[in-house]
C-alpha cells in the first residue's frame, strides 16, 4: 500500500499521461517565455529610472553661494566677531523691488559711532549665484545719521539674504533674510 502525499509538488502520474510530448514542450516554452518578459521588464523599467535620475543630476542648476568658500572658511572668526557686533543692533532693512528698486537701511538709537559711516550691502541669491551683487551704502542725507540707501536696479522678486559690512573704523556686520514679494 502506498501513501500519497496531497502537499507534494510532483505532478501525478494521471496527470502527466494526460498530456502528449508536444503539449509538455509547449507549456514548458510558455512557462520560459513569461518569467523571460518578467525579468526583461524589470531590466526595461530599471533602465528607465536611471535614466531619468541621470538626467536630472546632469541638468541641476547647482549654484554654491561663495565662489570663495575656502577663503571665507579662513576669515570666519573674524567675521563671527563682526556679525555678534552688529547683530546687537536693531538694524531694519527693506528692500524695495521693480525697476527702480532700493536697498534702505535704519538703525532707530544709532550709537554715534556710525555718523556718516559707509559701506556695502551684498544681495545674494541662494540657489542662483548669477544674480548676487554687491552696493555701495551710503548715509541717505546729510544730516541723518540712522539710515543709508544704495541704489540697486530691477531687484526681483523671490528669497534674498542681504549682508551690511560698515567700513572700518566701525567695522561691523549683520546679515537677514527677506522674501521680496
Amino acid at each position: 500500500m502506498t501513501v500519497s502525499n496531497p502537499m507534494a509538488t510532483e505532478p501525478t502520474p494521471s496527470a502527466t499521461a494526460a498530456l502528449s510530448g508536444a503539449e509538455r514542450d509547449a507549456a514548458s516554452k510558455q512557462g520560459v517565455r513569461f518569467m523571460a518578459g518578467i525579468v526583461f521588464g524589470f531590466l526595461g523599467l530599471s533602465v528607465l529610472v536611471h535614466g531619468v535620475a541621470l538626467t536630472y543630476v546632469f541638468t541641476a542648476n547647482t549654484d554654491i553661494v561663495r565662489t570663495d568658500y575656502y577663503q571665507a572658511g579662513e576669515r570666519y572668526d573674524e567675521e563671527l566677531a563682526l556679525r555678534t557686533k552688529g547683530s546687537a543692533l536693531p538694524f531694519k532693512v527693506a528692500l524695495e523691488p521693480g525697476d527702480a528698486g532700493r536697498v534702505t537701511l535704519s538703525l532707530p538709537d544709532a550709537p554715534a559711532t556710525l555718523r556718516g559711516a559707509t559701506g556695502r550691502v551684498m544681495l545674494y541669491r541662494p540657489g542662483d549665484a548669477r544674480l548676487d551683487r554687491v552696493l555701495p551704502l551710503q548715509p541717505a542725507t546729510a544730516s541723518d545719521t540712522a539710515a543709508w540707501q544704495s541704489p540697486a536696479s530691477a531687484i526681483p522678486v523671490g528669497r534674498w539674504r542681504v549682508r551690511v559690512e560698515f567700513d572700518a573704523p566701525h567695522a561691523l556686520a549683520f546679515e537677514q533674510d527677506h522674501n521680496l514679494r
